[in-house]
């Protein structure tokens, strides 16, 4: 739909109508009257995800009361409904503002009760305001002194319009199920595969004392949901790719919490979720504008998705407090290291270049999925610098020793030889020994297959 902006006058006309539709309303249907519109500041108050807003606050009324009428119309002034309740109007004005409390994004809502004599219910009355979208002060207070800048009131609405955005996408499809679906199994195939050298297998912990192979089962089996609802989000979503991030990463925090719960608070596969939840939200894009999904172009989509991010994230680093920085944001000061973001940034070229060419040459030459996996990761950790094992040791370690042990197995054959496996497991043997485990890689080889499963490439 055609975004439409409005003017004061529009907007002081529509009021005047509404006013008319709920008397006409009352007299036709009787009964207590809720009327919902969209508190929403600036120029356009009708969208999609506004009607959708609307409908929200309207579903909600309905898991309470039994409704007798209803009438839904959408203005450019905003979308708006009517409906009647036969219940006593302060318990359902108690209702609605339970309702506008309840979410973040609930706040956008603004749905007045007029009682049995027609009269509006006003918080004012039970001691209560409306809080400030910016400061969650009292809402008349900040408006009437002009507290806030318009740039900061428009971010915080932009907030609650993801955050709504997030909350939709509980409502699961069939086809964000299935690829969700696909990004657990990468999840699982990328732990099941030994022996990995350094890495959490189906024999020992690698280069870890506080995670095993049943961590990474419980941990994997707590990020399904969120990754079936990052594809959702992207299903749904209207705006262009880059719009997203935000509403992936609100998700992204719920899984998170999910993820240190069924690990009792250890972190197994936070920069996995990270990639895969940016991975299935691309697909998930791609899918509901009806494009292609091929591995290639889910990689250039998502690399759209998160332009500028090593910009944002890690440049403006330099200012903070040292005391403050991330790990990786110190790598980045110190040696110039962008990680993830800045692999994902360029679209994840390890992957694109060397990763899913060795999966399916592997594959092609009758490797097993395990052997076939385990050769693809030796060929990632030749090509990338792994922010997991810089954490540990000086960047050198990635940059040098570990390309090189890896380099020695690969030329040995690799998984098609039984020199090649000896050496890797070998190789396994002693990143345990030197406390390397190369986590970033690993993460890395969960993508590979999760695009080499994508059933249109």
């Amino acid at each position: 739909m055609t975004k439409q902006e409005v003017t004061l006058e529009d907007v002081l006309a529509a009021k005047e109508a509404r006013y008319s539709r709920q008397k006409a309303f009352i007299e036709k249907h009787g009964g207590v009257l809720v009327s919902i519109t969209i508190n929403m500041p600036g120029a356009v108050k009708d969208t999609p995800l506004l009607r959708r807003l609307r409908d929200y606050g309207l579903e909600e009324i309905k898991k309470i009361f039994t409704i007798s009428a209803e009438e839904r119309v959408n203005l450019s002034t905003g979308p708006e409904a009517l409906i009647s309740i036969e219940k006593e109007g302060r318990l359902v004005k108690k209702a609605a503002v339970k309702i506008e409390e309840s979410q973040p994004f609930a706040r956008l809502l603004d749905i007045d009760v007029f009682d049995e004599n027609g009269s509006l219910l006003s918080r004012r009355e039970a001691g209560q305001s409306r809080g400030c979208f910016v400061c969650g002060g009292e809402f008349v207070v900040c408006r009437r002194e002009g507290r806030h800048r318009q740039e900061d009131l428009e971010q915080a609405v932009n907030k609650m319009e993801n955050q709504f955005r997030a909350y939709e996408s509980r409502l699961i499809s069939p086809t964000a199920q299935s690829i969700g679906a696909k990004a657990v199994e990468a999840m699982l195939y990328e732990v099941t595969c030994t022996p990995s050298p350094g890495l959490v297998d189906r024999v020992n912990s690698g280069a870890h004392q506080d995670m095993d192979f049943y961590s990474f089962m419980a941990s994997s089996a707590a990020l399904g949901l969120p990754m079936a609802r990052c594809a959702q989000a992207g299903l749904l979503h209207e705006g262009p790719i880059e719009e997203l991030l935000p509403v992936l990463r609100i998700i992204g925090l719920e899984g998170e919490e999910a993820m240190l719960y069924a690990t009792q608070g250890v972190n197994t596969q936070k920069g996995l979720m990270f990639l895969l939840g940016i991975m299935t939200g691309t697909v998930g894009w791609l899918m509901g504008r009806a494009l292609s999904v091929t591995a290639e172009g889910v990689l250039t989509s998502a690399a759209s998705m998160v332009a500028g991010i090593v910009e944002k994230e890690l440049e403006s680093a330099a200012n903070k407090n040292p005391n403050e920085l991330t790990a990786g944001e110190r790598l980045y000061i110190d040696h110039g290291i962008t990680g993830i973001r800045g692999e994902l940034a360029k679209g994840l070229p390890s992957v694109k270049e060397r990763g899913l060419p060795a999966l399916r040459e592997a594959l092609k030459k009758g490797l097993s999925v395990n052997d076939a996996l385990l050769h693809t990761l030796l060929v990632l950790m030749t090509c990338v610098e792994d922010t997991t094992v810089m954490h540990r040791h000086h960047p050198d370690k990635m940059r040098v020793w570990v390309p090189e042990q890896a380099q020695r197995v690969l030329k040995a054959g690799s998984l098609a030889t039984m020199e090649g496996k000896a050496m890797c497991a070998a190789l396994d043997k002693e990143f345990i020994l030197q406390n390397v485990s190369p986590g970033g890689v690993a993460d890395l080889l969960a993508v590979t297959w999760f695009l080499h499963c994508l059933s249109d490439d």
